[in-house]
């Protein structure tokens, strides 16, 4: 499942769970639990894009950095 699907489903579960019609509780807790857990495997998913797109610009300032010094015959 993408993160974008993980998302909606999200989405779903909360307007379940907030709908007036009431859900029993066996449900209620159910979904809340899906819930749960696509919260912490979207917050692990963010974590990792994270990561990775502190490596890239570290990467890119240090491409920078070489090419600035290779230009001023450093």
């Amino acid at each position: 499942m993408t993160f974008e699907e993980k998302l909606e489903r999200l989405k779903e579960i909360v307007e379940k769970l907030e709908a007036p019609d009431t859900l029993e509780l066996d449900a209620s807790l159910t979904l809340f639990e899906e819930g749960v857990g696509l919260v912490r495997s979207c917050r692990e998913l963010l974590e990792a894009a994270e990561v990775r797109v502190q490596n890239v610009s570290q990467e890119d300032n240090e491409d920078t950095a070489s090419i600035s010094e290779d230009e001023n015959g450093e």
